[in-house]
């Protein structure tokens, strides 16, 4: 049996793609392993929002021609946004690559490698190509999470942003075949689902009839065995008053949101063109906060934006203190090819970028520790998904904010299930707790009256 090997980078929508090509291919009698040494076929699933990433994918692909010289048959492909960004350029750099295919034609993965196995000619498959809903994945025993794409594409046309390229216009699912996947999920084990989109609230304006996120939540959310639905990633120009009221009255649905805000200043925002103003995404937090008291929320920000100057990234520090997030993800913007802010004259210097990350990143800790340390002494429901890392007698899961615990679970196999656990401390990457009746109250309540 032939063996593929699968190396992927970047967002979570690329991890949900990867899974779709193990299962496709797993059909053409494809066995996963662990190490290109073993493989007849390596495919990297690429990311191209920053150049770091890019650059990784191209010190790999420089690695594995010194495998291809030993092994011959190897087939080597790249698959994903890079791929629908630089197509036939990165068999330019790397020859050794035979196959290049965007995001669009992972459902013909078989027929593009049996096509590259028989002609031994390079294949480039870019192009558009309709829509398909995969539900084919490789066989994961005891799999208590999944993902699943509602919906692909931007046209939010962000300046600094390659995704309107590599990954098209918006394109949603129907209702009905998403529900289908989460159910044979759900009867396969999986106890909590994450919807995916590159702007997933935007969900359903394209179908016909019309439909939106709130509305698709509420169906899944009537999905036996389902526990828990999160959904990411939000834009804050299509937060909509009927979605924050579902997150609030859908059971199912958890308490927390990743909303990119991206900069504090307008004036960089506008530069972004992001759609929206400083004082709009706060009534957004305001309104959030309103009608799901105790929300959990993250964000993504970028530092170095081409002529942000130190007024404009204190307002981005400013931001964090007033929202506190519970979880700050900090990225110095990285030209993109294509992109209108690639060109944009003013741009900042590297040692500039580097220097406010650090310092974004100092707050961003600080404030998350603070939202940690407010759930200690708090009775929290834990879905168990494995064991502590770093002590395999522990059991380890996630609090609906979405808080990874480690807890003493006394023996007992609680794997899949949502046990009640009292938060006993935080520490800077999670928190500690033990199963709540089993004494650990009144050691925080006596730590408290200290």
């Amino acid at each position: 049996m032939p063996k593929l090997h699968l190396i992927t980078y970047g967002c979570q929508m690329n991890e949900y793609d990867s899974e779709r090509v193990a299962g496709l291919l797993r059909d053409e009698r494809y066995e996963l392993t662990e190490t290109a040494q073993d493989a007849d076929l390596i495919l990297l699933n690429t990311c191209a929002i920053r150049e770091k990433c890019e650059d990784k994918v191209f010190s790999r692909l420089g690695e594995l021609k010194h495998l291809k010289r030993e092994r011959p048959h190897v087939l080597i492909g790249v698959m994903g946004c890079m791929a629908q960004l630089w197509q036939g350029k990165i068999q330019e750099r790397a020859p050794s690559v035979d196959l290049v295919f965007g995001s669009a034609a992972v459902s013909r993965v078989g027929e593009l490698v049996a096509r590259a196995r028989a002609t031994g000619a390079p294949v480039l498959e870019t192009g558009e190509a309709p829509l398909v809903k995969i539900t084919a994945r490789p066989e994961a025993v005891g799999q208590l999470k999944a993902f699943v794409t509602v919906m692909e594409g931007c046209e939010k046309g962000c300046t600094f942003c390659v995704v309107p390229v590599t990954r098209g216009r918006e394109r949603s699912h129907s209702p009905a075949s998403i529900v289908a996947e989460v159910r044979e999920l759900a009867a396969a084990g999986v106890r909590e689902v994450t919807l995916l989109g590159q702007t997933v609230n935007a969900y359903g304006r394209d179908l016909t009839p019309a439909t939106d996120l709130a509305a698709l939540l509420e169906l899944v959310d009537e999905v036996e065995g389902i526990e828990r639905i999160r959904f990411t990633t939000s834009n804050p120009y299509n937060l909509t008053p009927r979605l924050i009221r579902a997150i609030r009255d859908v059971p199912k649905v958890v308490e927390y949101l990743h909303l990119p805000l991206q900069s504090g200043s307008d004036r960089v925002l506008g530069r972004m063109h992001r759609g929206y103003t400083r004082a709009r995404y706060l009534e957004l937090i305001a309104e959030l906060e309103e009608t799901v008291p105790g929300i959990a929320l993250s964000t993504d920000l970028i530092v170095g934006f081409p002529g942000e100057e130190e007024a404009d990234f204190e307002q981005t520090v400013d931001m964090v203190e007033r929202v506190g997030y519970d979880n700050v993800f900090v990225f110095r913007y990285s030209r993109r090819p294509g992109t209108p802010a690639a060109t944009m004259l003013d741009q900042v210097p590297e040692e500039i970028k580097a220097r406010r990350n650090s310092r974004l990143l100092e707050v961003a800790t600080r404030v998350g520790a603070a939202r940690s340390r407010a759930l200690e002494g708090r009775v929290l429901p834990i879905l168990v998904d494995g064991v502590s890392r770093k002590n395999p007698d522990e059991a380890t899961g996630r609090t609906r904010c979405n808080r990874v615990v480690n807890f003493d679970a006394h023996g007992r196999r609680l794997l899949g299930e949502v046990v009640p656990v009292l938060i006993t401390q935080a520490l800077p990457h999670s928190l500690r707790g033990e199963l709540a009746g089993a004494g650990a109250e009144g050691r925080v309540l006596a730590t408290a009256a200290v």
